[in-house]
C-alpha cells in the first residue's frame, strides 16, 4: 500500500481521512513546517492545504511521487519542482464541472458583503456587551448600490447571480469573458469599474498578472467610501495599500478572507492588518474560510483522494 503523510488533519473531512485510511498506510498528525519537511520525503503522497508549504527539497532524492492538494489555489505548491522531480499534483483547478456544484467561497462573499454594509460584527458585540440600541449600527442596503466583480468565472458568476437577486447593479471586468451572466454588465477597463462600484469583490486566481493587482494606484480610482472584498487570495491585494486605504476613510470598509503571506501569520501570529482590526471596525478578517464547510470540504477531500486512487490501480 501506498504510505500518505497529512500534516493539517484538522483541515480535512472524516470521510476523507477515513478513506484515505480504507486505501493507503494513512499518517495523520499536526505538524509544524519543520517536522513536516523532515519527514514528508519518506512517504509516497502527501495531502495537504494552505497551512502547509511543499517545497523542492522534500521532492528531491526521497520517495514522494504525489502531493494530493483538494485546493484551486497552488501558490502554497511549488509547481516548477514538482514537474522538474515528476512529482504527480492531484488539484482542483480547472475541474469546472466538479467545482460548478461548490459554492461555499461564493456563499461568504455575500456573508462578508452582507455584514460589512449592515455593520453585523459590531451588532453583534454591542448586545454583548449589554447595549441594546439600534442607532450606532444603522447599516446600508444592498439594494440599488453597485457591485463590481473582478473577475467573472465560477465563483464571480455565482456572486453576481446573487447580487442580481438583492436588485443591486452588477458589473465585471474580466478580459478572459465575453458574455457575462444575465443582466450583468461589462466594464471595458478595471479603472471604469473601480470608479462606479460601491462594492468590490475580487475572484481572479493568484499568478503573475494578478499580484498586487490592487494596489496605491488603483485604491486611488475606488469611488469614494467604498466596500473592498477579498475571498480569492491576499497577494492579489497590496496589503500596506490597503492599509492606507482604510485609514485615510478611502475605502469604508473591507472584508477579506485571505491575507499575503499566511504561512506567516501561523508561524508568527501577526500581521499589520490583523493588529489594524483589533482596534478598528472596519476591517474584518476571517481566515480563510472560504472553503470551510463541512460539505465542500468532503466532496473536495473525496474528489482528490478518488482521483489518486485511481491513477494508482488501486480503485476503478
Amino acid at each position: 500500500m501506498k504510505s500518505i503523510l497529512c500534516p493539517e488533519p484538522a483541515s480535512f473531512s472524516e470521510a476523507g481521512l477515513d478513506f484515505a485510511r480504507q486505501h493507503a498506510n494513512l499518517t495523520a498528525r499536526e505538524m509544524t513546517q519543520a517536522s513536516f519537511e523532515e519527514e514528508a520525503a519518506g512517504f509516497d503522497a502527501v495531502l495537504v492545504r494552505f497551512n502547509t508549504r511543499v517545497g523542492e527539497p522534500i521532492m528531491r532524492g526521497g520517495r514522494l511521487k504525489a502531493i494530493l492538494s483538494p485546493t484551486t489555489g497552488l501558490d502554497h505548491l511549488d509547481m516548477d519542482a514538482a514537474l522538474r522531480h515528476k512529482v504527480q499534483v492531484f488539484h482542483l483547478r480547472g475541474q469546472k464541472q466538479f467545482l460548478n456544484q461548490i459554492s461555499a467561497t461564493a456563499e461568504l462573499t455575500v456573508a462578508l458583503m452582507l455584514a460589512t454594509l449592515r455593520l453585523l460584527p459590531q451588532a453583534l458585540v454591542a448586545v454583548k456587551q449589554g447595549h441594546w440600541e439600534p442607532g450606532p449600527f444603522r447599516g446600508r442596503e444592498a439594494a440599488g448600490k453597485t457591485l463590481g466583480l473582478v473577475g467573472c468565472g465560477r465563483l464571480g458568476s455565482k456572486v453576481a447571480r446573487v447580487g442580481r437577486a438583492l436588485n443591486m447593479r452588477v458589473m465585471v471586468f474580466d478580459p478572459l469573458i465575453t458574455r457575462p451572466p444575465a443582466g450583468v454588465e461589462r466594464a471595458g477597463s478595471l479603472q471604469s469599474l473601480l470608479e462606479q462600484s460601491d462594492v468590490v469583490s475580487l475572484h481572479v486566481p493568484l499568478n503573475a498578472e494578478t499580484r498586487h493587482l490592487i494596489g496605491r494606484q488603483q485604491f486611488e480610482q475606488f469611488k469614494a467610501g467604498a466596500v473592498l472584498i477579498n475571498t480569492a487570495r491576499g497577494a492579489i491585494v497590496d496589503g500596506q495599500a490597503l492599509l492606507d486605504a482604510l485609514k485615510s476613510k478611502k475605502l469604508s470598509a473591507a472584508a477579506v478572507d485571505v491575507l499575503e503571506h499566511e504561512e506567516r501569520i501561523v508561524q508568527q501570529k501577526q500581521n499589520p492588518l490583523i493588529d489594524y482590526a483589533h482596534t478598528h471596525a472596519n476591517l474584518l478578517i476571517t481566515p480563510h474560510i472560504g472553503g470551510a464547510t463541512f460539505e465542500s470540504v468532503e466532496r473536495t477531500d473525496l474528489f482528490i483522494l478518488r482521483r489518486y486512487f485511481k491513477k494508482q490501480g488501486v480503485m476503478t
